[in-house]
């Protein structure tokens, strides 16, 4: 509670002072307000002051009302006290229909029903989903679909990997392609225009291709390809320290048995004779270092754009990718050979994005010297940090080309890891409800298409505005523009 300017001058003695004050002349006796204020040690204005506000506490408590059950006020009083409460109070709750209970509460001193909070929450996700799939997105995407499963429901997440804009994000009973293909058939019918479509290679997500007849270029996911090239890696790295761990125990043996080295307790146990632990230990280096090497040369083939900073040559690029699996193979490791055959397989559709450059800028690059076509890629890598525009940091003579490289390489798209970054995000808030309810996708989805980026090259910009998507409204009023009063005919 606030304290008063003159402490000495407490609440009981501003309430004997106020009813004495309120007294009218001549029934109060004359000069009682001097000695109220000699007594009291303030001046007889604050006394006035203290009548005046005694007075209109009065009137405002005696007047007449209206008759019946007073009227709930609908405001909310916002200051440091409730932020500090709110702040303090967030981190304890969870997203569960109790948790909100309890936040209503803790809060906003407010109780309201289980039952109330689903039925409101129900209303928001309708509102919600009727608003995401009204949105229209005036540019083509490049699509990045995956799978997302809680207890044993799917649902299909489809991503812009260009804006990282989410565009489906439904749950389904099954994920065979019937399913999968009907929500592509939706998905067109918003008029949502696909330039590309990358994904794992999942049957469903196939199949749902096929029946959706979608004539769109499909992209194997290089993400999963060098995830599992990472796992393999580390199972390498520590069979190649077993193996020198064993070398190493077996070299200390031998030199216990020939008396150079002495050691208390027992003499130590080896696995594998000496000669044996050397050549395995040998063995398992060299494999690692071969299979480290020959996999960074394989992830280097496969980027557009060379160490020299030019475009990829295709015919070059295939080359090294079959004398790499050639090599791989040579290794006669069980693992590496199953990672070369699936490899082999994937080198057609691994191609596909590079053939689909060279040839997006076959007629660009006749005529163009190597120094300024370097420059034009470095320049592109760079356009953020330096903030370049086409239109007015080129020569006018050379813009036409600017724009053909740049537009060509912001569509160069391969990878579903955009759609696996946002699962990360998707998975505790799923996890808390153990389920998929009908409302949460659809304010998930809503939340992260309206949400700025707080970092990273699209940081300040929402998802929508980076699709292209004309005066996109901010979070706050698409809040206020779907969840006003009317969203639910239960009385607050």
């Amino acid at each position: 509670m606030a304290e008063y300017r003159v402490p000495d001058f407490t609440l009981e003695q501003r309430i004997d002072a106020a009813l004495e004050m309120i007294v009218p002349l001549p029934e109060r006796e004359w000069g009682r307000v001097t000695e109220l204020a000699e007594q009291h040690g303030v001046s007889r204005t604050i006394l006035y002051e203290i009548r005046d506000r005694a007075r209109q506490a009065l009137v405002k408590v005696l007047s007449p009302r209206d008759v019946g059950r007073p009227v709930q006020t609908t405001t909310l009083m916002v200051d440091k006290s409730l932020i500090d409460r709110t702040i303090a109070v967030w981190p304890m709750l969870t997203g569960t229909v109790r948790g909100i209970q309890q936040g209503l509460e803790l809060i906003l001193n407010v109780g309201r029903s289980v039952g109330y909070i689903s039925q409101t929450l129900t209303a928001a996700g309708e509102q919600a989903t009727a608003y995401n799939v009204g949105v229209t997105i005036p540019l083509p995407i490049l699509g990045e679909a995956d799978e997302i499963f809680q207890g044993r429901q799917p649902c299909l997440t489809v991503v812009d990997g260009r804006s990282f804009l989410v565009v489906n994000l439904t749950p389904a009973e099954s994920r065979d392609g019937t399913t999968w293909g009907v929500t592509f058939l939706d998905l067109k019918a918003r008029g949502i225009q696909f330039q590309d479509l990358a994904s794992d290679g999942g049957t469903g997500l196939l199949a749902g291709v096929r029946e959706a007849k979608l004539a769109i270029p499909l992209r194997p996911d290089l993400f999963h390809i060098l995830q599992d090239a990472h796992r393999l890696t580390q199972r390498l790295e520590r069979a190649a320290y077993r193996a020198i761990e064993t070398a190493e125990r077996a070299r200390q043996a031998e030199r216990e048995a020939q008396g150079l080295e002495r050691q208390r307790g027992p003499r130590l146990k080896i696995k594998v004779p000496l000669p044996q632990a050397e050549i395995e230990e040998a063995q398992a280096i060299v494999t690692f270092d071969l299979w480290v090497w020959l996999l960074g040369e394989i992830r280097q083939a496969l980027e557009p754009i060379t160490p020299d900073g030019r475009i990829v040559a295709v015919t070059e690029t295939k080359a090294t990718l079959e004398t790499a699996v050639e090599l791989l193979k040579e290794l006669n490791h069980p693992e590496i050979t199953t990672f070369a055959n699936d490899l082999q397989q994937k080198i057609p559709a691994l191609m596909a994005p590079l053939e689909w450059l060279e040839q997006q800028l076959v007629s660009v690059r006749q005529g163009l010297d190597a120094a300024t076509e370097t420059f034009l890629i470095w320049a592109w890598q760079h356009r953020q940090d330096l903030e370049l525009n086409t239109d007015t940091d080129f020569p006018e003579t050379l813009q036409p080309v600017v724009h053909a490289f740049w537009d060509a390489l912001s569509l160069f798209h391969r990878s579903s890891s955009l759609a696996e970054s946002l699962h990360s995000w998707l998975r505790p808030h799923l996890q808390i409800h153990r389920g998929m309810p009908r409302w949460l996708l659809p304010l998930l989805q809503l939340f992260w298409n309206h949400h700025p980026f707080e970092r990273g090259k699209r940081a300040g910009h929402s998802p929508l505005e980076l699709a292209g998507v004309a005066d996109a409204p901010s979070l706050t009023q698409v809040l206020d523009r779907l969840f006003r009063p009317s969203l639910s005919a239960q009385p607050v």
